[in-house]
């Protein structure tokens, strides 16, 4: 592998990144939120000159990409704006004291998971918030793509390198150039993002409209608030963000035959179709089960929320579309909820939204094609001699692409239970690395679960960084945080962060030895 084409390239997203934090700048000025000058322009001023010193030293060597080393850029790339994109809150008095806890925050904002180790939101300054909800947006399109949208020098190297940002088992060019696809991809996610914060202005301030759009678009869930979107309690509000998020996990693609060849038969897209069914049943299961339920600790806690159906399905449709989507944003405490509705809500963080969008979990189509696949080798038993081709949308799909989505599903599972098992481990009480008397840090665990539920603990976190969502169960529920998980189980989720967001093959293919080798 050719390390200095690699870094030529981190030196120019971290040149983009640096023009990055002149935003939230921007933002404190308007706001007379003189604290945070000083960190904003340290940091955006460090942060070019390392980009600088990589771009001018090894610009000359970018050449063509080879595959695995635009999967190098890829991962890296990720690894590197995240550190940079922690000094802010690092450096600004009222921030982040903790660098690792400035970093998972920043991990969480740029791979659109929502995770978050404040237990204060409210007291970070206004530029600090933006800049927090800003990550989330740069992140959900990808940054990479943004870069190769306004600085096309990578020639063919640069399909390489969409081809690793993207989510989802195929890649599909919506033009010949992949510049010209990026620029088109990034403008309906402007546009979108535009439209939703003035639908919200009639009801918020212009900061506050403009932070959850960033958030919601992005699918990432970043609030302003320590209530979240509960904060506004405002069913209207509720509404609108619940149809964003919606939007945001469909296929950009989509959208692109939408607005450009005005092909409305694009929505009749098979893993389409699947997304919006299976969401408007499990609103209408979650609204039914949270109305006939008699008792359950959020309805004792807050009964007039739940007393009438129609408020029932108010908070059922904004945390299926929420959790779905993984955008993480929270009107209700769903941890609380009946043992039914937490069980499809899991389901639902599992499978994530369709690919080409900005959601987490492993995708529809994926779950899609596994249920096709599953049913094709069922029939085959049946008839043997049958030639039975597995299609989507009418289409063959290659046996490929198939071993590739089968293969995906087996290492996201595998990978998910072994960080279950080592995360339940360092929040084990009983485990201590040193020896005495000493309180292990792990027994100091999470603080809103009792030792019963620290597994249940472990699954949730597991699940929401890796599906990239945010809120889980247990002690990083919906009305918890990310505060008291030990040092090491923060590393640990901060990687499965980044290889949710990455889709795995991107961040393991930098651990094994042969992608080095030249």
């Amino acid at each position: 592998m050719r390390l200095r084409p690699i870094f030529a390239i981190l030196g120019l997203l971290l040149l983009v990144t640096s023009g990055l934090m002149l935003i939230p700048l921007g933002i404190a000025w308007l706001l007379d939120s003189t604290e945070e000058y000083p960190a904003f322009t340290l940091s955006s001023v460090i942060t070019f000159l390392v980009g600088g010193a990589l771009w001018l030293l090894n610009s000359g060597k970018i050449g063509e990409l080879r595959a695995r080393e635009a999967f190098g850029v890829v991962g890296l790339s990720w690894l590197s704006v995240s550190f940079f994109g922690a000094l802010p809150f690092w450096f600004a008095p009222s921030g982040i004291p903790s660098l690792l806890d400035a970093c998972f925050e920043t991990m969480s904002g740029f791979t659109t998971t929502g995770a978050t180790i404040l237990t204060d939101i409210e007291a970070l300054t206004p530029g600090l918030l933006f800049w927090r909800n800003l990550t989330q947006w740069f992140g959900g399109m990808g940054f990479v793509l943004l870069t190769l949208a306004v600085m096309p020098l990578l020639g063919s190297g640069s399909v390489h390198m969409f081809r690793a940002e993207v989510p989802g088992p195929t890649k599909e060019k919506l033009t010949p150039r992949i510049t010209q696809t990026a620029l088109y991809l990034w403008g309906i996610y402007t546009l979108f993002t535009v439209v939703e914060i003035l639908l919200l202005l009639p009801e918020l301030h212009w900061f506050d409209a403009t932070t959850v759009a960033l958030s919601t678009l992005s699918t990432g869930g970043f609030s302003t608030y320590n209530m979240s979107i509960a904060h506004f309690n405002s069913s209207y509000v509720d509404a609108i963000v619940t149809s964003f998020m919606l939007i945001a996990s469909v296929n950009f693609v989509l959208h692109f035959r939408f607005f450009f060849q005005g092909q409305l038969r694009a929505f009749s897209d098979g893993e389409c179709k699947f997304f919006f069914g299976v969401a408007i049943f499990a609103m209408l299961f979650v609204a039914t089960m949270l109305y006939n339920t008699q008792v359950f600790p959020a309805k004792i806690d807050n009964p007039e929320a739940y007393s009438t159906f129609s408020g029932c399905f108010r908070l059922a449709s904004f945390q299926v579309a929420t959790l779905f989507s993984g955008c993480g944003f929270v009107t209700a405490d769903f941890d609380h909820w009946p043992n039914a509705c937490r069980v499809l809500l899991a389901v639902l963080m599992l499978i994530g939204g369709c690919a080409g969008s900005t959601t987490g979990g492993v995708k529809v189509v994926r779950f899609l094609m596994l249920i096709k696949f599953s049913i094709r080798e069922i029939a085959l038993l049946v008839r043997p001699q049958a030639v039975i081709s597995l299609k989507l949308n009418n289409n063959n799909v290659e046996r490929e692409v198939v071993a590739r989505v089968l293969g995906f599903l087996a290492l996201w599972m595998l990978l998910f239970l072994f960080s279950v098992f080592i995360l339940a481990f360092i929040l084990d009480p009983g485990w201590s690395g040193s020896a005495g008397s000493v309180e292990p840090e792990s027994a100091r665990v999470v603080s809103g679960a009792l030792e019963d539920d620290l597994l249940l603990t472990a699954f949730g976190a597991t699940l929401s960084t890796l599906g990239n969502i945010g809120p889980g169960f247990g002690g990083v529920g919906p009305l918890e945080n990310y505060a008291d998980i030990p040092d090491a189980g923060k590393l640990l989720l901060m990687l499965l962060m980044l290889l949710g967001r990455l889709e795995i093959y991107a961040i393991l293919i930098l651990f094994l030895p042969f992608t080095w080798r030249r």
